[in-house]
């Protein structure tokens, strides 16, 4: 009886020494991690635009996330693919955007946009220009932010009639 007199007053003075957490068991402020900023999207897409005029398919293609999709159905090795034909028989290209909206979140974001490609081909010097509506799903990998999925609806307009006068520095990027 006496023994479970001490282990009984034992017991009772750890639980006054070391109370029992009744807090929600939420991580500290550093460890929750903050909302991507809009900023850090828009130099994504620069980045991605001057990237892909440069025609450095390496450079590029470390924008995406190796389990990038393209239009819902093209895995990374095939986006890989044509973007390497794409700038093989190309002389130059010109990449024209206006995004209209970024959402941001945690782990990723989201932006909806117009491109206008305008491609100088290496053989016959003709012109193709492509345009139309186009969609960024972006995840943070490691610290930076990755294409996880992009979409794009495009019209094709085959050899441009008329001259391009346009450099790859006047190239544009316009945000509403």
């Amino acid at each position: 009886m006496r023994l479970l007199k001490i282990i009984s007053i034992f017991f009772i003075s750890f639980i006054l020494i070391i109370p029992l957490s009744t807090k929600a068991q939420v991580p500290p402020p550093s460890e929750i991690p903050e909302v991507i900023p809009v900023e850090k999207v828009q130099k994504f897409i620069v980045e991605y635009k001057v990237r892909f005029m440069k025609m450095d398919l390496d450079a590029f293609m470390d924008l995406f996330s190796k389990e990038a999709v393209e239009n819902r159905m093209l895995p990374y090795a095939d986006i890989r693919e044509a973007y390497r034909r794409t700038i093989a028989h190309s002389k130059s290209i010109i990449y024209n955007l206006k995004i209209y909206s970024i959402q941001t979140y945690t782990r990723s974001a989201f932006v909806r946009g117009r491109y206008e490609i305008i491609q100088s081909l290496k053989k016959g010097g003709r012109k193709r220009a492509f345009q139309g509506d186009i969609q960024w799903d972006l995840v943070r990998e490691d610290g930076s932010l990755k294409i996880r999925e992009v979409n794009y609806d495009g019209l094709v307009k085959s050899h441009i009639p008329y001259v391009v006068h346009a450099s790859t520095s006047s190239a544009r990027t316009e945000y509403q």
